[in-house]
């Protein structure tokens, strides 16, 4: 993509789109400035230059699309562009084009709907101070941000020749408008929906281009039919073009999702993942996998340990195989779709060994990270507590210092797998200060005299959760992981590696893939709930691809984060509502698909509390918006 060239282009339709011209747009007319915008040469921007065309790559033509709809898309730009460029097939360019545009207008219409609640003045104070409409910001903030993910992936199509990449990214980008525009005018209030103020010049663009080039039913109906005829849901999220690029281009809008195509070494080591799993889930009835990364295996920690697939990114020194992020989010994406059980090592390798890498000393390093790589060392989290929450700067455990470390007393409560862990990482205070202050990790065995736990049944019946109590445990001087009191940063920073996953939308995904194998490839009134889901899946899996490139470059992606832990909830949680609701199309429903559902119906209110509650996400990205 062509930075400068985007920067210049974006200034232009800026400056011509004014709000005369808009207005005149909206009421039918035809605006001035398209001189000016046909003189910069912008529609020949597909055309090739055999044709006189600038012959752009697909994800520089998007950005001039998504900076028109920024403007406010009042001049037929896109289809310009389609008509100077009979070369590009418009079943695909047209969705595309309009998808950008969409998110261009959803970005705007964001910008405008948190400048008047941060100026608008209600019951003394400015309306963004209501926690109410943070959330619903941070709701808007998230539907923008997917936006301009489907444009990615949309792009990616387009490279590609990829029709269901181009379809999903067009169906997700119009649901999001809906969201988008209907959020603004409700908290913009009256003066939202008269002409006095300028927001109905974009949404009422955002209304209109939500039907160009097919809408998200019709989309989701096609791509439904496909998951069908695959027998696979997964499968169709998964077929990607191998467009080999070697880094990932950033998408330019206000969220960092940066665009990463999938690559051939990649899909190869996905092939590797999928025949391993096929062999050794083969005895694993869907039910039993459903559970996914709540099922407790140390065999098979131990065989992903023996392959490579553990510690992926870490050092060789310590036992990792310093492969990329990228590689890692491949395994993790599969072990998951297929329900892998991955409870016993998946705290250990997901942050506890990335935290000691960050903040841990060499001695720390050399005693827990093989272990860990070898998928024989479990850890856990000690973090919440029976008062502290999702309030966890409120927790009292203390560790008060004597000759050769610190003695330990309190309670951890909601502690997975304490019961099956050789480690807990442990948030205390060891220090005076409030909330955030005088806070530190240590490593505590889970084996140490005077640590003692109670279990927690689920209403499932199964035993996950403990309650842990120390009373007066010792805990040595060198078990202190990074400095004293600065253990709420390195607690932020390990909540990043938790929230940035793709578990955060792949938990109850065997539910749908068994629903998708029991339905008859003729049960037309399945395909646009299952296109829907098909659409969210892959444009998610985007924005978790993107998270990782963010990663992988040392970057810290807590908003993002946040962002794709709260959409990711709301689509997991829809699989066993929309898997209730298409049982009647299947004439005689299997147990093995009846089973999994009761299964993912209790797991499914779980899925919007582990990691950060919605009410606590829409509240970090709240402040991520500046409004908070």
């Amino acid at each position: 993509m062509d930075d400068v060239l985007i920067d210049q282009v974006s200034r232009l339709l800026a400056h011509e789109a004014t709000d005369a011209r808009l207005r005149a747009a909206r009421a039918g007319g035809r605006a001035d400035g398209w001189d000016a915008i046909t003189a910069a040469g912008l529609p020949l921007a597909l055309a090739s230059e055999a044709a006189g065309g600038l012959a752009l790559d697909a994800a520089t033509v998007l950005a001039i699309a998504r900076a028109h709809g920024k403007a406010g898309a009042p001049w037929p730009l896109a289809a310009a562009m389609i008509d100077a460029a009979p070369e590009c097939p418009a079943e695909l360019c047209s969705p595309a084009l309009a998808t950008a545009e969409i998110a261009g207008l959803a970005e705007t219409v964001l910008a405008l709907t948190l400048e008047w609640t941060q100026t608008r003045q209600q019951f003394g104070k400015p309306l963004s101070k209501n926690q109410a409409v943070q959330h619903s910001l941070a709701q808007m903030a998230a539907e923008t941000a997917a936006a301009g993910a489907a444009v990615g992936l949309a792009g990616l199509g387009l490279a590609g020749e990829n029709w269901a990449m181009v379809a999903a990214g067009k169906a997700r980008a119009s649901e999001a408008a809906g969201v988008v525009a209907a959020l603004a005018h409700q908290l913009h209030g009256a003066i939202g929906v008269t002409a006095e103020h300028r927001l109905h010049l974009f949404t009422r663009a955002l209304w209109a281009k939500r039907d160009v080039a097919g809408s998200e039913h019709d989309w989701h109906t096609r791509l439904g039919a496909d998951v069908l005829a695959r027998g696979s849901l997964w499968r169709l999220a998964t077929d990607e073009p191998l467009l080999g690029l070697a880094e990932p281009a950033t998408a330019g809008d206000r969220f960092r999702f940066p665009v990463v195509a999938e690559t051939a070494a990649r899909a190869d080591l996905r092939c590797d993942v999928r025949d391993f799993l096929a062999e050794e889930l083969a005895a694993l009835p869907p039910d039993v996998r459903a559970h996914s990364w709540n099922g407790h295996s140390p065999d098979f920690s131990r065989k992903l340990g023996e392959r490579g697939w553990l510690a992926m990114t870490w050092p060789k020194a310590v036992g990792g195989h310093e492969k990329s992020a990228l590689d890692r989010l491949v395994v993790i994406e599969e072990l998951l779709a297929a329900g892998a059980p991955v409870a016993a090592h998946w705290i250990a390798d997901r942050q506890t060994g990335p935290l000691l890498l960050k903040f841990g000393t060499p001695a720390q390093q050399a005693a827990y990270l093989p272990a860990i790589a070898r998928g024989e060392l479990f850890a856990c989290i000690g973090m919440s507590e029976p008062g502290a929450g999702s309030d966890l700067a409120a927790l009292t455990t203390r560790a008060r210092p004597v000759e050769g470390g610190w003695r330990v007393n309190g309670t951890k409560l909601w502690t997975t797998y304490a019961h099956k862990a050789h480690a807990m990482l442990l948030l205390c205070r060891t220090g005076e200060g409030q909330r955030h202050e005088g806070l530190s990790q240590l490593l505590v065995p889970m084996d140490s005299p005077g640590l003692n736990l109670r279990p927690i049944i689920d209403l499932m019946g199964e035993h996950h959760f403990n309650e842990v109590h120390f009373d007066d445990v010792f805990v040595p001087a060198d078990a202190l992981v990074g400095a004293e009191g600065n253990g709420w940063a390195q607690v932020m920073s390990e909540l990043a590696y938790e929230r940035s996953g793709p578990e955060r939308f792949l938990s109850t995904l065997v539910l749908a893939e068994e629903l998708v194998a029991a339905l008859p490839e003729d049960a037309a009134a399945a395909h646009a709930p299952l296109g829907r889901l098909a659409a969210h899946l892959m444009v998610l899996r985007l924005m978790a691809r993107g998270m990782a490139a963010l990663l992988e470059a040392g970057e810290d992606p807590a908003l993002e984060a946040a962002m794709v832990k709260d959409l990711g909830a709301t689509f997991e949680q829809a699989i066993p509502e929309i898997a209730r609701s298409l049982l009647p199309l299947i004439p005689d429903p299997p147990g093995s698909l009846l089973a999994t559902l009761h299964a993912t119906v209790q797991i499914a209110p779980m899925v919007s509390l582990r990691g950060g509650t919605r009410e606590i996400l829409r509240g970090i990205i709240a402040r991520g918006l500046g409004v908070r």
